[in-house]
């Protein structure tokens, strides 16, 4: 997706085409579920029987019946322990339920996760009143300094049970323990018997860093961070100068 998260007009015919050769194309973010499904069928994973990875890894769903295959969640418990932690940190706090985005105070980055995803924000009056069951991610958000620090600090895990990781730079994301994009591919390919090294995977945030660490072949867009360029076997172009397919074109 390029920054005004749309499909170029050269990369969707193309990611198209090579599923009609045979190529799985999998969608892996740290998006909702509702929020990545109109991307997937713009490029017809319903139709070639492909998969969206959600949640960072927390849900995988077959697009051809648009079925949860699997569902890894936060506990009730945990979320309020959560809530409780990014509230003394004074962090915005954002999880999803029933197709919204879940808030109960303000903050200047509130509305960019409903930007990104196209799903409406909805104001309750209190997060661990309002939120009764199990969910798929929290999120914390606020300044960059102040996520980065508490990103440090924590070290990829809030307890036992929950496990941390960044997507934006201002995006604290809290997921149930072990979930990732990588394991999420991991446990797919097994299910598909795809060997690993088959698989070639595009990322440009830390969220992407489990990917780079299971794939035969692991790409940077441009627009990356260092840290994850580092880790690649190639740096493309960025996200909007089509890095996708010019990669993809000198590989396939």
């Amino acid at each position: 997706m390029n920054s005004d998260n749309e499909l170029s007009s050269e990369t969707k015919p193309y990611l198209i085409d090579i599923q009609n050769k045979g190529y799985y194309v999998v969608l892996a973010s740290g998006c909702p579920t509702e929020g990545m499904i109109p991307v997937a069928k713009e490029l017809n994973l319903n139709n070639y029987g492909s998969y969206i990875i959600s949640y960072n890894g927390g849900k995988t769903t077959n697009m051809l019946q648009e079925k949860v295959e699997v569902s890894q969640t936060v506990s009730k418990q945990n979320f309020d322990l959560i809530v409780d932690y990014c509230r003394d940190r004074g962090f915005l706090v954002l999880t999803y339920d029933d197709g919204h985005i879940i808030h109960d105070s303000d903050h200047e980055y509130m509305n960019i996760e409903s930007e990104l995803t196209g799903l409406p924000m909805k104001c309750v009056e209190d997060l661990k009143q309002y939120i009764v069951q199990d969910v798929s991610k929290v999120m914390g958000v606020d300044y960059v300094g102040n996520i980065t620090e508490a990103r440090i600090d924590l070290d990829g895990i809030f307890n036992e049970e929950i496990d941390v990781t960044i997507s934006k730079p201002f995006f604290l994301e809290f997921m149930a323990k072990d979930v990732s994009k990588g394991n999420a591919i991991k446990a797919l390919c097994k299910r598909l018997q795809i060997s690993l090294e088959e698989v070639i995977v595009f990322g440009d945030s830390l969220n992407d860093k489990s990917m780079f660490e299971v794939a035969g072949y692991s790409i940077a867009m441009g627009n990356a961070s260092d840290e994850l360029k580092n880790l690649a076997d190639k740096v493309t172009l960025d996200n909007n100068s089509g890095g996708i397919l010019h990669a993809l074109r000198n590989l396939l």
